[in-house]
């Protein structure tokens, strides 16, 4: 059976906010847009935030001679400029010029989403962006994690021996994710006899594995990829609490990732 393997990530985190966030026309664009839902913008917030389409490592994990035929953007927090589309941005940074999808509005499952999208998808590289930032300058109508950081995550898939497998289970209660995930971690784990749990900031403390890089909800997750040893088989799965959603999923590394893994912070 052949699938995609994950060949490169690279992450980035900063503190540093987006000179887009202080052009003239945002603060009455989103003062109207918030109107519409009833909602007060922050005001002391405007003049904050990241702009995506400059976060995302894209360079950091493509080449120029390796065209990438899809794109995936996933995220749980707007982009400073709302307006934007960035998954086409994207697109226009990465050899090929590949399709490009945007998930959103599902929290941290956007991600597990982008990654079902992607092994459903035949083609020879694939590359998956997840961001947040920290800046939400309007109240939430339904609890969500808020990162406490700008970041943006960045993996590369190419054609490989193994695919990479998701699991989704909706409306979930809290106490049965202990079981549903054992049940997942046995399924996906297969014929690998080293397996490396990464466990996403909406999971129970009991649990043993690598955890999320803390205050990053949508990214803290895949940035653990840099601790996960070569020739172990990394199983990410995160819970919403809010959503009731249990992500679980399987990414085979390829034989090359242990050189090819970078992390970024600043």
């Amino acid at each position: 059976m052949t699938g995609l393997t994950l060949r490169r990530v690279s992450h980035r985190v900063t503190g540093t906010d987006s000179e887009l966030a202080t052009h003239l026309a945002l603060q009455p664009y989103l003062a109207d847009l918030a109107a519409t839902h009833g909602l007060a913008l922050r005001g002391e917030l405007v003049g904050t935030g990241q702009s995506y389409a400059e976060l995302a490592p894209i360079e950091a994990v493509t080449s120029p001679d390796e065209p990438v035929d899809l794109l995936v953007f996933a995220y749980g927090v707007p982009d400073v400029q709302p307006g934007r589309n960035i998954a086409l941005h994207l697109a226009s940074r990465c050899p090929g010029r590949p399709l490009a999808f945007a998930i959103c509005d599902q929290g941290p499952a956007a991600a597990f989403t982008a990654l079902r999208l992607i092994a459903d998808h035949p083609c020879e590289r694939a590359l998956l962006v997840v961001a947040e930032q920290a800046t939400v300058p309007y109240p939430l109508i339904a609890p969500a994690p808020v990162p406490d950081r700008h970041a943006a995550v960045a993996l590369l898939f190419e054609r490989g021996p193994a695919p990479v497998e998701v699991r989704t289970h909706a409306a979930l209660p809290p106490e049965a994710v202990a079981a549903v995930l054992a049940a997942d971690i046995a399924e996906l784990s297969g014929a690998h006899e080293a397996v490396t749990l990464v466990l996403g900031s909406g999971m129970d403390g009991g649990l043993d594995g690598l955890r999320a890089v803390p205050g990053l909800p949508y990214t803290g997750l895949w940035a653990r990829l840099a601790d996960v040893e070569p020739g172990r088989l990394p199983v990410f799965a995160d819970y919403d609490p809010a959503l009731g959603y249990l992500c679980v999923a399987a990414c085979p590394l390829s034989v090359h990732i242990g050189q090819m893994v970078l992390a970024e912070r600043g």
